[in-house]
């Protein structure tokens, strides 16, 4: 496996819609890539490189690493929790060894931008970026651990909270999506290292269509749609006079329960900022929507639009975006089914096919939609 030509594809989100989704490596190297990310890195030698970098409040040590903490949960970075010598915890967001990050700089100015605009978002301590390619470095970074436990832990104690946490989900971002930026899409992680958040694309329309193509072949290859119904998706989308939009906000993109944390009443920090992007309001909105079943979405927008008026042709729009993002999660499942056939991602490619079935109703696509996970192509 040739990293330094994995790196040049990895880190390169121009065509990317979402980038996990999008990102340019077979399913064959994603499961070499990340199947091991945690055993691959040892806290001892992230200890002693973290150490030489740190100017002040040095680590102390490294909690031993624990697979099945909230912490563990996330399917890119290790993480790990470290305590400094002021007694303070962080957390230690590590890529896989060997492979370049790209969006550090991006996530991390993007969360600062949002604990300035008073988002309960985190500091960055550090930032260490891939230097020595094929020689076991490490892309990680060092960022403030905030109080709570996520959402998603809360309500497995407490289910009887959910109503309120998720109208307390909806508040929360409609407060996020106060912050203007410039461009579409992805950040410009070289701009954002020098203190400037910005979309890589100049319009909505591009950003939305990026890689939109290659999700409809992959879902067609992995036999989830017919070659018919997804040309129908993808004249949807070109040149939809809803994406002629103007309006460019700072969007998390993964704004789920597992990133959010909370006291059990309140959201009290948003973590995992590595699919962050320029959009308009009404894609996170849709974006939140395909992790979860229909119902869940009237407290949600209960709680957003009490801190903000309802944006213009919302229903038509929040169609059209849960549709692009659905294509887009369901394109990642059944990548990522071809070598992690766990039965969480099974019960999640057969939530998207439910999405996708509803959704060809709603656009009049007359067709058949797969969600039976034993018959996608292997």
């Amino acid at each position: 496996m040739n990293l330094n030509e994995i790196n040049q594809r990895i880190s390169d989100r121009t065509d990317c819609f979402y980038w996990q989704t999008d990102r340019k490596i077979s399913a064959e190297e994603a499961a070499m890539i990340w199947k091991d990310r945690h055993s691959a890195i040892t806290n001892e030698e992230l200890f002693d490189n973290i150490n030489k970098e740190l100017k002040e409040n040095k680590l102390s040590y490294i909690k031993p690493f624990d697979e099945n903490a909230e912490t563990s949960l996330g399917n890119v970075n290790s993480i790990r929790v470290g305590v400094l010598e002021n007694e303070k915890e962080v957390i230690i967001r590590c890529h896989p060894k060997g492979v370049r990050n790209g969006y550090f700089y991006a996530e991390s100015l993007a969360s600062r931008i949002a604990l300035d605009n008073g988002l309960p978002a985190y500091n960055t301590y550090l930032i260490h970026e891939l230097e020595r390619e094929g020689e076991g470095d490490i892309s990680y970074q060092v960022i403030e651990k905030l109080d709570g436990n996520t959402v998603q832990f809360c309500l497995k104690e407490h289910p009887e909270r959910e109503e309120n946490l998720v109208i307390e989900m909806g508040k929360t971002m409609a407060r996020l999506h106060k912050i203007q930026v410039n461009g579409f899409g992805p950040f410009d992680n070289n701009k954002a290292k020098n203190g400037n958040l910005e979309g890589i694309h100049k319009t909505l329309n591009d950003s939305v269509n990026a890689g939109l193509e290659e999700n409809l072949e992959r879902l067609v290859t992995y036999n989830i749609l017919t070659k018919e119904i997804a040309e129908k998706m993808k004249k949807l989308f070109d040149n939809n006079e809803l994406l002629n939009s103007d309006m460019s906000v700072l969007i998390h993109n993964d704004f789920a329960d597992w990133n959010l944390l909370t006291d059990g009443n309140t959201i009290t920090g948003i973590i995992d900022w590595d699919e962050c992007v320029a959009g308009h309001p009404i894609e996170e909105i849709a974006c939140w929507s395909t992790f979860f079943d229909p119902e869940r979405i009237k407290p949600f927008l209960k709680g957003y639009f009490s801190e903000t008026p309802i944006y213009d042709n919302f229903d038509e729009m929040f169609q059209l975006m849960r549709l692009r993002y659905t294509i887009s999660k369901m394109a990642l499942r059944v990548k990522r089914y071809t070598y992690e056939q766990t039965p969480f991602l099974k019960s999640m490619i057969e939530k998207g096919g439910k999405h996708l079935e509803e959704l060809s109703e709603i656009f009049n696509l007359n067709d058949d939609v797969n969600i039976d996970s034993k018959k996608i192509k292997k």
